[in-house]
C-alpha cells in the first residue's frame, strides 16, 4: 500500500505530539487525535501505541502539517516577516526577508522530514514579487509614493 504521506519516526511523532500538549494540554490533544489522554501520557512516555493508535497519531500529525489554521494564512505571514524587517533599512529588506526564510527552511529540514505548505508557498510568493501588496512598502523597493517623490 502507497500513501502520499511523508514517513516520520515514532520519536519525531513524538517530539510533535510533546510540543502541542505543552502548548495546550493532554486532553486537548487527546482529543484531537481520537485517544484517550491514558493512552496518549503512556505514548509520551515511551510507550508504543498499538497499530491503530500509531495510525491515528499520524494522522493527526499530517492534518497539523498541512493545517494552516484560521489566523495563519499565507498573506499574514507576509504581513509578520514585513512588521520584522520594517525598521531596518529599505536596502536590507529583502534580503532579511529571505534569510528569515531561509532559516526556517533549514530550521524544518532539520527538525523534520517536510516543511509546511506554506513555507514553500510563502518563498516562491516572496521570489516573484507577489508576496507584498503594492500599496505596502515592499522589501527593498520604494513605495510608489517615494519613487514619484524622486
Amino acid at each position: 500500500m502507497t500513501t502520499d504521506r511523508p514517513q516520520t519516526s515514532i520519536s519525531r511523532l513524538r517530539e510533535a505530539v510533546t510540543i502541542r500538549v505543552q502548548a495546550t494540554s493532554l486532553r486537548a490533544i487527546a482529543r484531537q487525535v481520537g485517544m484517550s489522554p491514558s493512552g496518549l501520557d503512556k505514548f509520551l512516555a515511551g510507550g508504543m501505541p498499538y497499530q491503530k493508535s500509531r495510525r491515528k497519531l499520524f494522522d493527526w500529525l499530517h492534518r497539523e502539517r498541512n493545517n494552516l489554521g484560521a489566523d495563519l494564512t499565507v498573506d499574514g505571514i507576509a504581513a509578520a516577516l514585513g512588521s520584522l524587517v520594517r525598521d531596518l533599512p529599505p536596502d536590507t529588506r529583502e534580503h532579511s526577508i529571505n534569510t528569515l526564510l531561509g532559516t526556517l527552511q533549514d530550521l524544518y529540514a532539520m527538525h523534520t522530514e517536510t516543511a509546511p505548505g506554506w513555507l514553500a508557498e510563502i518563498v516562491q510568493k516572496t521570489a516573484d514579487g507577489s508576496a507584498f501588496p503594492e500599496d505596502e512598502v515592499p522589501p527593498s523597493r520604494p513605495a510608489a509614493a517615494e519613487v514619484a517623490q524622486a
